[in-house]
């Protein structure tokens, strides 16, 4: 109790403004708030067309792992080529495009993903771009730290995501027509399902190193 008393009284005395106390109390209260918040983490997935539909595929943990050290490198995205799944596809950074090193295959789209959605009909969650994952990822930044929910934001096809709390959070499409007459859109219908992080959706991320150890355990057990 004692050094909690000393450096209240140190927060009291190093303030000047004419209220020392309840100022002291607040920037408390805002340090606790802010220790709550942790940023999201990121991982890589490509987008190949899978019966007609687009499917996004995560990259495996080592391969998503180099893509974000290059993208954190600091030394820009443009020019940038990191070789992933052993060699035979290659990603362009800059271009958020990926290749096949020695076949002919349509080039597919790359994203660094950190918050996604999925409707009652979707197999898989689908990733929001990049763009507007950060908008996403401010607003509930603030909403942890002021501990003020129920955010709503818009996005770019004017469809509402509410951000209610740290579990429930959800996406309504706009109603067909709402957009005759320049109403903005409703909360209507079925929500999807919105999550933040990779490790808050399924799907099924490899490890290199798993699959090196299964091999080898089988070349041993025969």
């Amino acid at each position: 109790m004692s050094s909690v008393q000393s450096q209240q009284e140190q927060l009291s005395q190093s303030d000047p403004s004419p209220s020392p106390n309840s100022c002291s109390s607040f920037e408390l209260i805002d340090m606790d708030a802010g220790s709550l918040y942790e940023p999201v983490s990121p991982h890589w997935f490509y987008c190949k067309i899978i019966d007609s539909k687009e499917t996004w595929i995560p990259f495996n943990s080592e391969d998503s792992q180099q893509l974000e050290e290059a993208y954190s490198s600091g030394k820009g995205c443009n020019g940038r080529v990191v070789p992933t799944d052993g060699g035979r596809y290659d990603v362009h950074l800059g271009e958020r495009m990926r290749y096949a090193v020695y076949w002919d295959e349509l080039a597919s789209e790359v994203r660094r993903c950190t918050w996604f959605y999925k409707g009652d009909k979707d197999n898989k969650y689908v990733p929001y771009s990049e763009s507007f994952s950060q908008v996403l990822e401010e607003t509930y930044m603030l909403a942890v730290t002021l501990d003020e929910w129920k955010k709503k934001l818009e996005s770019p096809n004017r469809e509402i995501i509410i951000l209610h709390n740290p579990k429930l959070m959800v996406h309504y499409q706009p109603v067909a027509g709402s957009d005759d007459w320049g109403s903005t859109p409703t909360e209507q219908g079925r929500p999807r399902t919105v999550k933040r992080g990779v490790e808050n959706i399924s799907v099924d991320i490899h490890c290199v190193n798993d699959f090196r150890s299964v091999s080898l355990n089988l070349l041993q057990t025969h």
